[in-house]
C-alpha cells in the first residue's frame, strides 16, 4: 500500500486520452474514475496500468457519486489484479478543473490524487477536507 502521499503519477497516453473521452462522453455532466497501478519501492514515483470509468448516480453537471455497485466491482477488480488506487478523476465540465468545497468534503483520500478534467485540461491535486495543493503527473 501507498505510503507516501506525494508522488508523481505517470498516466500512460492512452489511458489520459480514454479519461478525457470519458469526460466528454459525460457532458453536460461530470464524470468519475479511478486509476489504478503500483507505487514504485522509493515511494517517489507512482505508474498507472489500468483505470476504471464509473457511473455517476447523480448525472449532474455540478458534482460527482459514483454508483455504488459499479465502484465496488473496480475495486475487487483492482484487488484481484494486486494493484492500488493511485488516483480518482472527474470532470467539471462548466468550471476550472480546481477543487471545489464538495470535492473536498468527498474526498475519497488524502494518498491518492485526484486529477480534474475540464475540457482538454486535466489539473492533478492532493486533497485534505479543508485545503488543496499541486499534484504532478506526466503522461508517459
Amino acid at each position: 500500500m501507498n505510503t507516501s502521499p506525494r508522488f508523481l503519477l505517470r498516466i500512460p497516453q492512452a489511458i489520459y486520452d480514454e479519461m478525457v473521452a470519458h469526460a466528454q462522453s459525460e457532458l453536460p455532466n461530470e464524470c468519475c474514475g479511478l486509476l489504478a497501478g503500483r507505487v514504485g519501492p522509493d515511494g517517489e514515483v507512482a505508474e498507472v496500468e489500468t483505470s476504471f470509468a464509473l457511473i455517476n448516480e447523480l448525472k449532474s453537471p455540478t458534482e460527482f457519486r459514483s454508483e455504488a455497485r459499479n465502484h465496488l466491482a473496480a475495486e475487487r477488480e483492482i484487488r484481484r489484479l494486486g494493484l492500488e488506487v493511485l488516483a480518482v478523476y472527474h470532470s467539471h465540465p462548466s468550471s476550472e478543473p480546481i477543487p471545489s468545497k464538495k470535492d473536498l468534503e468527498r474526498n475519497y483520500s488524502e494518498r491518492i490524487m485526484n486529477l480534474i478534467i475540464h475540457m482538454q485540461d486535466v489539473r492533478g491535486w492532493w486533497l485534505t477536507e479543508t485545503t488543496f495543493v499541486p499534484g504532478q503527473f506526466e503522461t508517459v
